[in-house]
């Protein structure tokens, strides 16, 4: 995704020095063409600016009240098996029948997972439930593999410590 952002902003980059030589030109001294191709270039410039927001922040641009702003990303919860089996054992769950998880236990993990600051968290799900090692991490986020681990350490013991003294522990 990273690399697509970067072609994005280089594309934005093109187009805005392309734009401002056309605008350059008097209005008066602008053929048909010319206008048409300033009004192309323009409407290019807000979609790639559109598109860019919208990767950045991983939302559609522009809504004033949309679902983020009501924490209705963070009260959803993927209900991945693979996630439930990287939490600590203080969180321990038993699923029902293959795949489901409880209501009860969606509210736990998303209590788990409260604590972490969001790169503690990109960072602990890329390793446990995408099984990436510490390398492949670093290497995608651009920092030292120490980093990774010391995040993936600090991310099990707030959750370990969060287990120990949140109510919704207390089963």
């Amino acid at each position: 995704m990273q690399d697509l952002i970067i072609e994005y902003k280089r594309s934005l980059k093109e187009a805005r020095k392309i734009y401002r030589s056309l605008t350059e030109t008097p209005e008066v001294e602008m053929t048909a063409e010319q206008k048409n191709d300033k009004k192309i270039i323009g409407s290019m410039i807000s979609d790639i600016e559109f598109t860019l927001e919208w990767m950045q922040n991983g939302r559609q641009p522009g809504t004033r009240r949309g679902a983020d702003r009501r924490d209705a990303y963070q009260r959803t919860i993927l209900a991945d098996p693979r996630l439930i089996d990287a939490l600590p054992e203080e969180y321990a769950i038993v699923q029902e029948a293959e795949g489901e998880v409880s209501d009860w236990d969606k509210e736990r993990i998303t209590d788990a997972l409260s604590v972490l600051t969001v790169r503690e968290k990109d960072i602990f799900l890329m390793h446990a439930v995408q099984n990436m090692s510490f390398e492949e991490i670093a290497q995608l986020l651009g920092i030292k593999k120490g980093t990774v681990q010391k995040n993936i350490e600090r991310s099990r013991l707030k959750m370990k410590n969060r287990a120990d003294h949140s109510l919704f522990c207390l089963a």
